[in-house]
């Protein structure tokens, strides 16, 4: 374990554990990757299809193995060495990139073979996801654990208004094939950068017991526990409610306000914004935070009346004055979410409870899904109106539990 601390934590001070930048660097690497990836997938079968079902064919071929395994990855992520989870699970997606971007290079891209790739690099993040937040307790000292979860949202928030513009820029210059080669050349990149770190955390002892066993007594252990069942179900009702408005943004920015592709863009922009600036405020002020519990249900209940008021905003401004408040109380939230799992499991159980995390978090195209039915039976406006009086209601729900309330 790292020394401890010997002077006042600063907004970046998990970096200067050497494992930790490591690893941060690596996954700024991975998820520009990540976001290269999905851009390339989603422009090339659409390149060969010109089919919007086949589109949606691509999101079940992702989405679909992340569901099915993810609760089985944060069982492996408990029964194995989580660090050689990782590079080996990095070391399969960078193999599948690149195989994606050879084939594209050769001219021998298929429809079915696209979404086979698509649906096996989302097998291989499935386990990679628990594997991933499970490590990081291990590469930092117990008081910059705050900060460094504060800090690892960064990159994907960063990544989410980044990524897809670079990726972009590229394909419409060079083809699609350069977007796979820019996502295996920053897979392979986060890989050699997670094989530079050095733990000395041996790994758990077999202790003979069925997969399945293991999965459920995760599974008993959040759903006997309440605060861990409060903080697994607000992340859910945010994937489900919370994120909804993304999948309207379109409806907002062309129909409402009139402003086109410019003006989706400066509203995903808003929210991105606001996100960020969360991430580096709560990196900054995790030392001195005692009472998380409060701090993550007013913000709950703010990211819900900040949906509330958007969804009736009547122009572009005010639109995107609202989701700056959306995005900082969504991230400073879920980042509060995040910490309290990660200080309070029992270490031979994290695997399982985080990839339950991580499941929520993949149950945003249900959420999506939701939102555009409620938009297509009412309008957008309800639609948000309603995820986000969900929310409100939720976190006000939860507010009147003094247990939670004090949850430090």
């Amino acid at each position: 374990m790292p020394r401890a601390l010997t002077q006042t934590p600063s907004t970046f001070a998990a970096l200067a554990t050497p494992n930790y930048r490591y690893y941060w660097v690596g996954l700024v690497c991975y998820v520009l990757g990540h976001r290269a990836e999905y851009v390339t997938f989603a422009w090339i079968v659409w390149e060969v299809t010109h089919d919007p079902l086949h589109l949606g064919y691509l999101g079940l071929a992702q989405g679909v193995p992340l569901i099915v395994f993810q609760l089985f990855g944060g069982v492996l992520a408990d029964r194995t060495d989580r660090l050689r989870l990782l590079i080996g699970t990095q070391a399969l997606t960078a193999l599948t990139l690149t195989v994606a971007f050879a084939l594209t290079i050769a001219g021998l891209v298929r429809v079915d073979v696209l979404m086979g790739l698509a649906a096996l690099s989302s097998a291989f993040r499935a386990f990679d996801e628990p594997s991933r937040m499970s490590l990081i307790p291990q590469l930092v000292e117990p008081d910059r654990l705050p900060n460094a979860i504060a800090l690892g949202s960064m990159p994907w928030q960063a990544g989410r208004m980044i990524g897809p513009s670079i990726t972009g820029i590229l394909i419409a210059a060079f083809g699609g094939a350069v977007g796979f080669g820019l996502a295996a050349v920053a897979s392979c990149a986060a890989l050699a950068l997670y094989s530079r770190i050095r733990m000395h955390v041996a790994a758990p002892a077999p202790d003979g017991r069925h997969v399945l066993r293991q999965l459920v007594e995760g599974l008993g252990f959040v759903g006997q526990n309440f605060l861990f069942a409060s903080l697994i179900g607000l992340a859910l009702f945010n994937s489900l409610f919370g994120m909804s408005y993304v999948t309207l943004l379109p409806i907002y920015a062309d129909s409402y306000f009139e402003a086109g592709s410019t003006g989706y863009g400066l509203l995903n922009a808003g929210h991105g914004v606001g996100s960020l600036a969360a991430t580096l405020t709560v990196a900054t002020i995790a030392h001195r935070m005692r009472r998380r519990g409060l701090a993550l249900l007013i913000a709950g209940t703010g990211l819900g009346i900040a949906l509330m008021a958007f969804s009736r905003s009547p122009h572009m401004r005010a639109a995107l004055t609202m989701l700056l408040f959306v995005g900082f109380a969504n991230t400073f939230y879920l980042t509060q979410v995040n910490t309290l799992l990660q200080q309070r499991v029992p270490d031979q159980l994290r695997g399982r409870v985080m990839s339950l995390y991580s499941l929520c978090w993949n149950m945003l195209p249900l959420g999506g899904l939701l939102g555009g039915a409620l938009a297509s039976a009412v309008d957008a406006r309800f639609a948000v109106l309603f995820g986000g009086g969900m929310v409100a209601a939720t976190t006000l729900l939860l507010m009147a539990s003094r247990r939670l309330r004090a949850v430090g």
